[in-house]
């Protein structure tokens, strides 16, 4: 994977202070996330990850497999980690991000921060084998899901290409079962949308099953693409976050 369509929409800073990875949900390409380049800070450098199969890499085989898809992706990321760095993911990418993150942390590359948005803890996920349903029922579970117009479920042509994709998606992210030791070492934000009701509390406040750090948890208006109406809020949510961990609030003596 080349630097070019690994990171196709690419928005680089004279004076790099933070670098943001981000991963997409199921079906989607590294495009989704352009709209937050005015969002960001001038210092944040905004480095969306184009998956295999997808946007600017269409022509790349498909990967339904988590271990070898990560080891792909960290070949790709970690020579670019020399800044602290952000992983965010967004429903399917909050699985990749921590996949991801416990292989980076074998190589030495620790996030100063994790996003992991609008999905239950992998270990808290309701499993149902959606990658084995009929077009028609894929079809069905992104109408409930929304984010997808109406006009694009309903073309052939374009379903055509795009529940492929789906299909793969859906494969990488129920066969994906982590060790139950398996634990990452950076601080992990939890985001949701407070209408999602396929992300419950209890399996939201589950992250924290795998990490040893603390986890923070925020709740935005919304469904589950409460994302695509919340882009500076989810912004602010993790400036903030990193300005909590730079700088902790002093500890209040015991009296």
């Amino acid at each position: 994977m080349t630097k070019d369509n690994a990171f196709p929409h690419q928005l680089r800073r004279p004076r790099p202070a933070l670098r943001l990875f981000c991963l997409p949900y199921a079906g989607a390409n590294a495009g989704y996330f352009r709209p937050w380049a005015p969002c960001l800070r001038d210092n944040t450098e905004l480095w969306p990850v184009e998956l295999p199969g997808r946007g600017a890499r269409f022509a790349a085989p498909l990967q339904p497999d988590m271990d070898k898809l990560v080891h792909e992706l960290a070949d790709t990321i970690a020579p670019h980690c020399d800044i602290p760095f952000v992983l965010f993911g967004h429903s399917m990418g909050s699985a990749i991000a921590f996949a991801l993150t416990l292989e980076l942390e074998k190589r030495g590359r620790f996030p100063a921060l994790v996003v992991c948005s609008g999905r239950p803890a992998p270990h808290r996920i309701r499993r149902r084998n959606l990658h084995t349903l009929p077009d028609s029922g894929l079809i069905a579970e992104m109408k409930r899901l929304g984010g997808t117009p109406t006009e694009a479920l309903e073309s052939a042509e374009l379903m055509k290409l795009v529940l492929p994709i789906i299909r793969n998606d859906y494969t990488l992210i129920e066969s994906y079962h982590p060790a139950p030791e398996s634990r990452i070492n950076s601080p992990v934000l939890v985001l949701s949308g407070r209408d999602d009701l396929d992300a419950t509390p209890a399996t939201l406040a589950a992250w924290q099953d795998l990490t040893t750090q603390p986890i923070r948890l925020s709740l935005f208006d919304g469904d589950h693409f409460y994302l695509n109406w919340q882009t500076q809020a989810v912004v602010s949510a993790i400036d903030q976050t990193l300005a909590q961990l730079t700088n902790p609030p002093p500890e209040v003596a015991a009296c």
